[in-house]
């Protein structure tokens, strides 16, 4: 391949970090504009929430030949 074919590489530190930041800011203006966020569905989603988002940085970050 030549350089100009290549894709631009993933930066997945900031992919994630991005995602969580996303994912805090949501909550927050969910507390303050609809009201009292459900914590025992957080306690389920979140968890999954991480897995998904290290599922998808571990996807990007591996090597392509």
């Amino acid at each position: 391949m030549t350089p100009a074919a290549r894709r631009p590489p993933y930066d997945v530190v900031a992919l994630i970090f991005g995602l969580v930041l996303t994912c805090v800011a949501v909550g927050s203006l969910w507390s303050t504009f609809v009201g009292s966020i459900n914590w025992s569905m957080v306690k389920i989603v979140s968890p999954l929430g991480l897995v998904a988002i290290g599922v998808l940085g571990l996807f990007l970050s591996r090597s392509r030949r």
